[in-house]
Formats: structure tokens, sequence, C-alpha cells
């Protein structure tokens, strides 16, 4: 799930493309790929908040992104979270 602080309060469904290029994000219901930024800063994961936990999976962890365009949140299952992280390190 992600969520920008520039595109509306709601998470967005979908998976986080990691590869050899830039970070992509594949909305799950048909939309156009978006690239992330390249100059994510990320913060420390976190649980989700009891009111983030009513929208997305209250087992998910959020990792915190800082970026020009603004705060991107993003919600991985624990299973994914290292993979998420080390991606976002090396972008």
């Amino acid at each position: 799930m992600l969520k920008r602080a520039a595109q509306g309060p709601r998470w967005r469904a979908g998976r986080l493309l990691t590869g050899a290029g830039p970070l992509v994000w594949k909305p799950s219901f048909g939309k156009q790929e978006t690239v992330l930024p390249a100059d994510l800063h990320q913060a420390a994961p976190r649980s989700p908040s009891l009111r983030e936990a009513m929208s997305i999976n209250p087992a998910s962890r959020i990792v915190e992104c800082d970026s020009p365009d603004g705060k991107i949140l993003i919600a991985v299952m624990p299973p994914e979270l290292d993979h998420v992280v080390s991606a976002l390190k090396g972008a």
C-alpha cells in the first residue's frame, strides 16, 4: 500500500517494483505506473496507528519516506520489510 501526501489521504493498493532502474509503484487496479523520486530519505519503520490500521492490515509495517514531493508512506507486511528497506537504501 502506498500513500503520498500530494495525492490525498487514501492508501493505494499495488506493488513496489525494484530492479536496476528507479523504484516504481504499480497500482493494483490498472492505473499507470509511477516512478518514485530517486532521492527518497527513509525513516525507521513503524507500526500503523489505530486510525491507519482501519485502512491497512494492522500487522503491516509502515516505512516513512521524505522526498521533495512530500511525505511518502509505504505499508508492507513484515516478511517483505527487509527487502523494501534495502531497495530504498539503494535508491
